[in-house]
């Protein structure tokens, strides 16, 4: 209860791989441990720290900067709604990464000039942008089954009331479905925003990288239907962490197997390695099959030798 895996990887056009995950933990939801560790010293001893300890931006700011120490180069940090903060904006430009986030529609600001209010520069939520500005100039994106309209706008990431403004040049880009082959028409609710530290990006650009995101969905789906993950019959924190990446280490296998072969994902090596398996298990039970049919064959021809010795000997 209370716990969330926070999974960081590096994803391509061609592949996604897990490189680091963690535990958060909910202090509102928090269990105790059943026992204390051993040792505090020990790798799962300071993950749990880590893990009631820190918040989800100052976990995945951990993750990044152990990945980057590992020689792990990225251009983008990409994050859906849950990172789509304060923080994270101010850790990806910290760590160098052109951040692109999905935004929730909630109370934070931004300042931007509004063109039909004589220039006139206005601290504005998502919500408020929307109605005043983006309803009146959606536009066609290019190649792309959307409409859109991008904004350059300022966000102060200073956390601290009372402390000087620390604003930042941003994109926002808010994204709408067109009407369907069918006919069907967006709803009024139905649009989305997306954040970029790049002012420049182009939106064709922006929507681009952040569909990289989705490789992560289709690794833990994979990860949890057919790899294990958090499939063990335990509730101790040491197995969480041992599952969640032991789970990763499977995957990297048959992303390693898939590159090797030149297959078309992960998914398929996974079902050739099952069918080779299955042969494996199936060649097994008839090989005990006829090992049972062979030890019954001669274990009558071995009665019968004996009869029949029985026999010569009465004779």
């Amino acid at each position: 209860m209370g716990e969330q895996v926070l999974t960081l990887g590096l994803a391509t056009e061609e592949e996604f791989l897990p490189l680091d995950s963690n535990i958060f933990i909910s202090q509102s939801k928090a269990q105790g441990l059943n026992q204390p560790f051993s040792d505090q010293r020990s790798v799962v001893a300071k993950r749990y720290q880590d893990a009631v300890a820190n918040d989800k931006p100052s976990m995945a700011e951990g993750m990044i900067q152990r990945a980057q120490n590992q020689g792990i180069q990225a251009d983008y940090l990409v994050a859906d709604a849950w990172f789509g903060t304060k923080r994270m904006v101010d850790v990806a430009i910290s760590q160098g990464l052109t951040g692109i986030f999905r935004m929730k529609k909630g109370q934070q600001k931004f300042t931007a000039q509004l063109i039909h209010d004589s220039y006139q520069q206005q601290d504005l939520n998502l919500k408020e942008r929307y109605h005043k500005i983006v309803k009146s100039q959606w536009r066609k994106v290019a190649g792309l089954p959307w409409k859109a309209c991008s904004i350059k706008a300022e966000m102060d990431l200073n956390t601290d009331q009372g402390q000087p403004a620390r604003k930042v040049g941003v994109k926002l880009l808010f994204v709408r479905g067109l009407k369907t082959k069918e006919g069907q028409t967006p709803g009024r609710k139905d649009w989305a925003v997306f954040l970029t530290t790049d002012a420049t990006m182009s939106m064709s650009k922006m929507l681009e990288v952040y569909a990289l995101r989705w490789s992560i969905e289709v690794y833990f789906k994979e990860a949890k239907q057919h790899l294990g993950f958090l499939k063990e019959q335990t509730v101790s924190f040491a197995s969480h962490i041992a599952s969640i990446h032991l789970t990763a280490i499977r995957y990297l296998v048959l992303v390693h197997a898939k590159n090797k072969s030149k297959s078309a994902n992960p998914a398929s090596v996974r079902r050739q390695i099952n069918d080779q398996m299955n042969l494996l298990s199936m060649a097994g039970r008839l090989w005990q099959m006829f090992r049972t049919v062979i030890q019954g064959a001669l274990n009558e021809l071995s009665a019968e030798f004996d009869v029949m010795g029985v026999l010569k000997k009465n004779r």
